[in-house]
């Protein structure tokens, strides 16, 4: 599942925009070069507690196998390949066999083992084959082994200890348990060979007395040498007479950088004259934030680094919607959003004003336009007539879409107010999407798009409209789901899980039983009836 992930990243990124869109309504294309903050923050947001697991587990009772389907199958494995890419790139990477690399070796693997069975370390195995460093111990086995025999990932701690060299220490990241008391043993002892690879500056002036770095003005900058921390080892390593260093590389290694004082203090100086990408501005948003939550950092980082990317954040969908999201983080702690809110405002009136170009603009940030959209009204706005402005304006751009040919366009729109309570409640909002779901000019795929978000609502003549749709239609709906059987299970969940009252849920248990009929949705089901026992229990 992890390869599935990484490859559909990878055969997406290949392309802005798919040939014939009307005919592929639910298709999400990734961003270009994977996607940090779907795939990757959520592999850690799951990986950072004891309660984890190796991404490689031997199923030894079926019953319960189904679990493993989690964000450590599909993210944290597809982010586990990004960071092999890496290694075994003979450019970027450390992989002495030029013209080899990650993709080389799986081609091998499926040829050698075509119409037949394999073990891990068959694949292990293959790629070292194309696979060559100096660095004495380094294997892709021995490599690979410690990150998916064992759970959790690593905080690399770097310090300057003279001038031109810096300390690297890793650690063991867990919230809450910094030491991972109470975790099963592991077979390495939590310690990983870590890829190590990053970025400098060197500060120069131009003619105007405008300073920038040397190195990210260059032509095909591609960072430092790759290096490696083993595990019981510490790396010193020389990065020369430099201003700035930031460490981890296109954010494709899956571990935190925690920045001793002096060079955290010069990266963020420094970090609007780097030329970061997008990926890599969004770790250090998002392991910033962690750091901070994890005790490394103290509190006044967040704010010193989302200042510091805020000035860069300028014309990138992908970093301002991570920016956003964080200002709605400090927001809903009742913390301070004041120097934020020019920010906001000029956000909104630069992407909200004007027209939305199918032609100019990929499908990826037309859909993170939308997004970001609604997470700048979810930041609360000072007066109600603010929000209510806000989303008049909001609701002109997206009754401008043609959604007769674009309808998952409309989907973040829709989902994150019914979601998130924004408009569940509004009968003429609502209404209109439901008159759009039952029209019989509205095709299958657009009904399949709608129903899950329908489900969402806490008002209840809705859902009883939804309920009803669902008992006396169920075969039609199961029907024109077709395949997508995460938004059936959604759609599932959803539906029985937002009922408030007893004679409902008799009539949809009256109706379904206990869904074995259908025992793909019977998870689904099942939850979605005991989230609803237990809000009628507590009312």
């Amino acid at each position: 599942e992890g390869f599935a992930t990484f490859a559909q990243g990878e055969g997406s990124s290949s392309t802005n925009i798919l040939s014939d869109p009307s005919e592929n309504y639910g298709l999400s294309p990734r961003y270009e070069n994977y996607l940090f903050k779907d795939d990757q923050v959520k592999a850690f947001g799951r990986d950072a507690y004891i309660s984890s697991r190796p991404a490689s587990v031997n199923v030894t009772d079926m019953s319960s196998f189904h679990y493993l389907f989690d964000e450590i199958a599909y993210q944290k494995g597809a982010s586990l390949l990004q960071q092999l890419k890496l290694i075994m790139d003979p450019e970027l990477g450390d992989n002495k066999n030029t013209g080899e690399s990650l993709q080389s070796g799986i081609v091998e693997y499926l040829k050698s083992k075509k119409y037949g069975n394999a073990e891990q370390s068959e694949l292990w195995s293959i790629l070292d084959s194309v696979y060559s460093t100096d660095t004495a111990g380094v294997t892709i086995e021995n490599v690979m082994n410690t990150w998916t025999l064992q759970m959790n990932f690593p905080v690399v701690m770097v310090s300057k200890v003279s001038d031109s060299e810096l300390l690297l220490v890793q650690k063991r990241f867990v919230y809450m348990n910094g030491d991972g008391q109470g975790s099963p043993d592991s077979p390495y002892q939590y310690q990983w060979f870590i890829p190590i690879k990053g970025k400098t500056c060197t500060l120069d002036t131009d003619g105007a007395g405008e300073k920038f770095c040397t190195e990210t003005t260059m032509t095909n900058y591609l960072g430092t040498n790759l290096e490696w921390i083993q595990p019981f080892h510490t790396l010193k390593m020389d990065v020369g007479t430099v201003d700035s260093v930031f460490i981890n590389y296109n954010a494709q290694g899956f571990y935190f950088t925690a920045y001793g004082k002096e060079l955290w203090d010069s990266l963020i100086t420094n970090l609007p004259k780097m030329n970061l990408n997008s990926r890599e501005q969004q770790l250090l948003l998002f392991e910033t934030a962690q750091l901070v939550k994890a005790g490394y950092y103290e509190e006044s980082r967040f704010g010193e680094i989302l200042n510091a990317v805020v000035t860069t954040a300028t014309d990138d969908y992908r970093l301002m919607t991570t920016v956003l999201d964080h200002i709605k983080t400090i927001h809903s702690t009742d913390g301070d959003i004041t120097g934020y809110e020019t920010y906001i405002d000029s956000f909104i009136a630069g992407k909200l004003a004007p027209s939305i170009d199918f032609d100019n603009n990929t499908y990826s940030e037309i859909e993170s336009n939308l997004v970001a959209m609604d997470t700048c009204l979810t930041i609360a706005p000072d007066t109600e007539v603010k929000v209510n402005n806000k989303m008049k304006e909001c609701s002109e751009v997206i009754k401008g879409l043609n959604i007769e040919k674009f309808p998952d366009f409309t989907t973040p729109y829709y989902m994150s107010h019914l979601y998130n309570g924004s408009l569940a409640t509004d009968v003429a909002e609502w209404n209109e999407v439901w008159d759009t779901y039952i029209s019989p000019a509205t095709s299958d795929s657009y009904k399949a798009t709608l129903g899950p978000i329908l489900a969402h609502t806490n008002n209840t003549e809705h859902l009883l409209k939804v309920v009803d749709d669902m008992i006396k239609n169920w075969e039609e709906i199961y029907e024109y789901f077709g395949d997508q059987l995460m938004s059936l299970s959604s759609y599932v969940q959803g539906v029985v899980g937002m009922v408030t009252d007893q004679d409902t849920l008799d009539r949809i248990v009256a109706h379904f039983g206990d869904c074995s009929k259908w025992p793909a949705l019977q998870t689904s089901y099942e939850s979605g009836l005991q989230k609803a026992l237990t809000t009628i229990s507590y009312e």
